[in-house]
């Protein structure tokens, strides 16, 4: 039986835990139908993990006691950086809930010659934390990936990072980019539809950006990053 857990912005460390958030109120107690002695997890996605026993149910609020601290974990030692075109919203969402799944650490929206131009609102924004962060939840991560602010190709590539990828179809294989790599740390960008221009694509060879061939077909935004990460997850794990 899977357990039941939720997401707080907390530090855990009280003994006693008040909940009135709407939506986690009516998931405990209108969806699951918990009662008081029921058990339920909560992370803080710094983390951190506790269990909770439920000591009352009322109309405003779910009270709760801490039984006992569950898991502390420092940050992996492995990190996925990835970096991915403002796309459709629906496309968006599909990416920051499978990657997150999949382990990435962080996301860098980014805006470039082909993609779409427009910035994200800020109700978008919150909306794309409360994706990566459900998904954390529900793949039992105790970390919440981080969501950087939108920014330009340029901006990225003066960053410093370990390992720089992107992606191309004439690239190299990626498990030899990164098998003969002591990093465990990559950054993986991946192009808008239509591909990088040409301007674009020498600056990231410029800027010590290395090509990476992750299929002879040509893949849709979304796919490519969900295949990216996938691979270079698997092959950092096995570098352990």
């Amino acid at each position: 039986m899977s357990r039941i857990r939720i997401y707080l912005d907390s530090n855990l460390e009280d003994t006693t835990l008040i909940i009135k958030d709407i939506k986690i109120m009516h998931k405990l107690r209108d969806i699951l139908r918990l009662k008081a002695g029921e058990i339920f997890y909560v992370f803080n996605g710094r983390g951190v993990e506790c269990s909770y026993k439920i000591t009352e149910v009322k109309q405003g609020a779910i009270n709760a006691s801490k039984m006992k601290l569950e898991r502390v974990e420092k940050k992996e030692n492995t990190r996925i950086i990835l970096g991915f075109p403002l796309v459709k919203e629906e496309k968006a969402d599909f990416i920051l809930q499978k990657a997150t799944e999949l382990g990435v650490s962080e996301f860098i929206p980014f805006v470039c010659e082909r993609s779409i131009q427009a910035l994200p609102s800020q109700h978008k924004i919150i909306r794309w934390r409360t994706i990566i962060s459900e998904a954390a939840r529900q793949s039992d991560r105790i970390w919440i990936p981080m969501l950087n602010d939108v920014c330009n190709l340029k901006e990225i590539t003066a960053r410093i990072y370990e390992c720089k990828l992107f992606a191309a179809l004439g690239g190299e294989n990626l498990t030899r980019a990164i098998s003969k790599l002591p990093s465990k740390e990559v950054l993986i960008i991946v192009g808008p539809e239509g591909d990088f221009s040409s301007q674009e694509y020498q600056h990231l060879l410029k800027n010590n950006f290395a090509p990476i061939n992750l299929s002879p077909n040509i893949l849709r935004v979304e796919t490519a990053s969900i295949l990216a990460v996938g691979l270079i997850n698997h092959i950092l794990n096995i570098k352990k």
